[in-house]
């Protein structure tokens, strides 16, 4: 398959699903990461481990991918960091790799610079540097700072597209951000890993399209219960991330107060293996919104015509 870079040039807004699961590993899906195309600009939002081999198989253009977006540092959401450098280096990327991300970006990004140091200089002496420049192959950090913590910041504007970056409530994980993607008439946002507040309603306000985390607290729940006498220290886990994270009725009202048209579900925890566990985790979803509503599995694709 010949990889999309008419995707680049088609003045459409495209935005793929290459993550949509949790840590928890099933055969699903992936952890966090999204792909958005647009104004000839190619941008992943977070990537968690599985992101490059997604993009791969959907033959997305990553020698032309220029961004990356980190919401927080959660292995989940940053574990494919490497892996997408070196690869898209590899294929061709000739510019540094811009990587966004809240204070400690640098530092998680020079970890990542350390641990690949080896094979980037294998690749180079291998292919030559013509082939694979050192430049192009070692990533930029790029601290977002968001100055009024009610407010989103401005971080990115390019070829049309401009890229927010707001706080969420993801404590004790502290910052941890979600973007809000604007090219000419579109509105697409990404929560991050959050509770509901009223910031993120108002930074999610008429989204075309809402990526939004939720995990279940009802099935988890008993999965704690089955576990609590046999493994009490996965049962206290899976009972402490209740406490930053939404739920799929929570992630409804969310989309219903900030008046979205679309509802992705994302970072979907526990993993959903039957279609009686998706009806539970669905369960009070479309009491609340009556917009549209998707469960979001790895590799979905979302296309809009701008006017």
């Amino acid at each position: 398959m010949i990889s999309q870079e008419n995707l680049l040039k088609d003045g459409k807004l495209h935005l793929f699903l290459l993550g949509s699961g949790g840590p928890i590993n099933n055969e699903k899906r992936v952890t966090s990461s999204i792909a958005v195309i647009a104004g000839g600009e190619f941008i992943l939002f977070d990537v968690g481990p599985g992101t490059y081999r997604n993009a791969d198989l959907m033959r997305l253009p990553v020698a032309k991918l220029s961004a990356i977006f980190i919401t927080h540092f959660h292995s989940d959401h940053i574990g494919d960091l490497g892996e997408v450098n070196i690869m898209s280096w590899a294929s061709g990327r000739s510019k540094p790799l811009e990587i966004y991300g809240p204070k400690g970006v640098k530092k998680v990004i020079n970890g990542f610079i350390m641990a690949y140091e080896f094979d980037t200089e294998y690749r180079i002496a291998h292919h030559g540097e013509e082939i694979v420049p050192l430049e192009a192959g070692i990533p930029v950090s790029k601290t977002v700072i968001i100055q009024d913590p009610k407010e989103r910041e401005l971080c990115f504007d390019r070829n049309g597209v401009k890229i927010y970056a707001f706080e969420v409530n993801h404590s004790p994980v502290n910052p941890a951000y979600g973007y809000r993607i604007e090219y000419k008439d579109l509105i697409a946002v990404i929560t991050g890993d959050t509770i509901k507040t009223e910031n993120l309603v108002k930074q999610s306000n008429k989204a075309d399209i809402l990526f939004c985390e939720a995990i279940s607290f009802d099935l988890l729940n008993n999965l704690v219960t089955l576990v609590e006498k046999s493994n009490p220290r996965t049962a206290k886990i899976l009972t402490d991330i209740q406490t930053y994270h939404m739920n799929p009725v929570s992630a409804a009202k969310l989309a219903k107060e900030a008046q979205v048209k679309k509802l992705v579900f994302i970072h979907i925890t526990p993993p959903l293996v039957t279609k009686n566990i998706e009806n539970i985790y669905l369960k009070g979803v479309a009491d609340v919104f009556d917009g549209e509503v998707i469960l979001g599995e790895d590799r979905m694709k979302f296309s809009f015509e701008t006017k």
